[in-house]
């Protein structure tokens, strides 16, 4: 089957639909040559790296930390010997 669309791509709502229409093109072509040619895709990078807070615990003190506590509260309550 063969659908024939008309985009506005003046407008950013057209230019977004043209633009997701090109990841296929096995399966759309469009009339303008230009528009057939397969555009190089960049992968937007973080422009900082993130930020870590002063209270932040690795997975390895949590657990050791979370150990100790538990032990702490069984023992509060005579149920670890």
């Amino acid at each position: 089957m063969k659908i024939n669309v008309q985009i506005d791509a003046g407008t950013p709502e057209g230019q977004q639909i043209i633009d997701y229409l090109k990841t296929f093109p096995d399966v759309v072509t469009f009339e303008a040559a230009t528009l057939n040619e397969s555009q190089q895709e960049y992968i937007t990078q973080l422009k900082s790296s993130p930020v870590i807070p002063a209270n932040y615990v690795s997975a390895e003190e949590f657990r050791v930390e979370a150990k100790k506590r538990a032990k702490a509260l069984l023992k509060e309550h005579g149920l670890y010997s």
